[in-house]
């Protein structure tokens, strides 16, 4: 089975586990996963390479999710099944990344501080969106945090299982992106849960609530590590729900999943 690796998962399991993941299943590797470990701590680094057996394509690795919709947008086809996106290279992670021995270059420290700048920066564009949510959801509209989270509940329901629904906001959003970028996405009753196009919207309008449940409906004036590694957390469940499986030890993207996939594998 094609499971996704997330952060939580790796960090949280022993190298013997890693390793029979990988005997078990075809493990992917997201670009946010690669890119999380690279601008971790570098004791935490090396404690994630070192879980990885030493051998060739230990894993296979797929573009961000960005890419992946940019691909649907230009070609108009669903980017699933998601074994056909998985880069297609040979390689093996360098040893001395997991012998704190690896030293970046000024151009790669610059690409992770820019890969860090765009995240808080998403994270933050996240986080504006979803304090207007509730226009979507009515029964939100008085909503704070502490209330019975029913309405949340409910709501959250709704986004995993009326695809209609999900559709009418994907229209709107369509119209927007045509008006702003003279851009035609496909067309709404084309796109249905084996594109990333809808489970993107999907799991962001999950994410929004989620956000709505814990925060209310302010912004945030900083974004915080917290707030940024809930935003990253989001493109795994994506990606996870083009896939057979999920491997997450977070409770929330677990959640999610099991909303959106409740026949897929959630392993945590």
């Amino acid at each position: 089975m094609n499971i996704v690796l997330d952060k939580s998962f790796l960090q949280g399991s022993s190298k013997n586990e890693i390793h029979q993941m990988c005997d078990q299943h075809q493990l992917i590797m997201p670009e946010v996963l690669f890119l999380e470990i690279l601008t971790t701590k570098s004791e935490d680094m090396v404690k994630c390479f070192n879980k990885f057996p030493t051998i060739e394509n230990p894993v296979a690795l797929v573009p961000n999710v960005g890419s992946l919709i940019r691909y649907e947008t230009e070609k108009n086809r669903p980017c699933s099944p998601i074994e056909t996106q998985f880069l297609k290279i040979r390689y093996v992670f360098n040893e001395r990344l997991s012998k704190n021995q690896f030293v970046f270059t000024d151009e790669q420290k610059e690409s992770l501080k820019e890969w860090k700048a765009s995240t808080n920066e998403n994270a933050a564009g996240f986080i504006e969106k979803a304090t207007v949510t509730d226009g979507w959801f009515p029964g939100l509209s008085s909503y704070v945090p502490g209330q019975s989270p029913k309405p949340i509940a409910d709501a959250m329901d709704v986004v995993a299982s009326d695809i209609e629904f999900v559709r009418k906001i994907y229209s709107q959003l369509r119209d927007d992106i045509y008006e702003a970028y003279n851009t035609l996405w496909p067309e709404p009753e084309c796109i249905n849960r084996e594109w990333i196009l809808l489970r993107h919207l999907q799991v962001h309008l999950l994410a929004a609530l989620e956000y709505i449940r814990k925060y209310g409906k302010e912004s945030q004036s900083t974004i915080t590590k917290r707030l940024e590694n809930e935003y990253l957390d989001i493109d795994y469940c994506i990606i996870g729900t083009l896939s057979d499986g999920l491997a997450t030890r977070d409770s929330t993207m677990a959640k999610f999943y099991n909303l959106l996939c409740p026949e897929k594998v959630l392993i945590s």
